[in-house]
């Protein structure tokens, strides 16, 4: 699969035990082994364009425009990430302790999805130098636009 696919993109999110629901339209394509979700969400401060990049146990999530951000999450590994929001920008460490993909609740181990709906969750403690600074918990469900 090669071609973009249109999806509704539900995003359950849990920091330190605070949780939130946010639903956006994007777009889902498959390139070579990683699959990629797109898509813009608006800010406090103006339009963020979002784009995730997921290969066998690795996850990268980038944010352009009103906000910029790039981090890695690979599971069981601390790795070094930033946030920039045009008035302070943080350099950030995120240890990641669940990284999965899931089709229908049952975990997928080596395969990328090639049909909806799929649910990718990820878990990890932020960091800012050796302060930890949340614990997060993240459902992304993807699902037919």
């Amino acid at each position: 699969m090669n071609h973009k696919q249109d999806v509704t993109i539900t995003l359950e999110s849990t920091q330190d035990g605070e949780s939130m629901t946010l639903t956006y339209s994007g777009e889902w394509f498959v390139k070579e082994k990683s699959f990629y979700i797109r898509y813009a969400e608006q800010t406090e401060l103006g339009e963020v364009r979002n784009l995730l990049r997921y290969q066998h146990q690795l996850l990268s999530h980038s944010r352009k425009g009103a906000v910029e951000s790039e981090q890695i999450y690979a599971l069981g590994i601390r790795r070094s990430g930033y946030y920039d929001n045009k008035v302070v920008k943080f350099e950030l460490d995120a240890h990641t302790s669940k990284l999965r993909l899931l089709h229908f609740d049952e975990e997928m181990t080596d395969e990328l999805p090639t049909k909806l709906p799929f649910t990718l969750e990820w878990t990890y403690d932020l960091f800012v130098g050796e302060q930890l600074t949340g614990q997060f918990s993240n459902r992304l469900i993807i699902q037919e636009g």
